[in-house]
């Protein structure tokens, strides 16, 4: 849901969002935002997202997802509540990364 997806992103301090993408242009989009520097979290629940959770640097499945999100994901929110990748985003800037 686009709304949803804005909200989130308003609310996270993320400067950009795509929703209602086709699996296509979800992960075409995450290989272009890392290819300028930039590193990207995808939230999804179908097995259409895997790749796009695979690829993202921070990939969160929903718990009542496909099992093939689940398996492409960095972590499954067991809630099922998208709004829990604000958490992930907010902790995610407190810990030092490293690749």
């Amino acid at each position: 849901n686009p709304l949803t997806a804005a909200a989130i992103a308003a609310e996270a301090g993320v400067d950009d969002v795509l929703a209602e993408a086709t699996p296509e242009k979800k992960l075409a989009r995450i290989r272009h935002e890392q290819n300028d520097g930039r590193l990207v979290a995808m939230c999804g629940d179908g097995a259409n997202d895997a790749p796009a959770l695979a690829q993202a640097d921070v990939g969160m499945a929903m718990n009542d997802g496909t099992q093939a999100a689940r398996e492409a994901a960095n972590m499954v929110d067991l809630d099922s509540d998208p709004t829990k990748l604000l958490d992930v985003v907010q902790i995610g800037k407190e810990l030092p990364l490293t690749r």
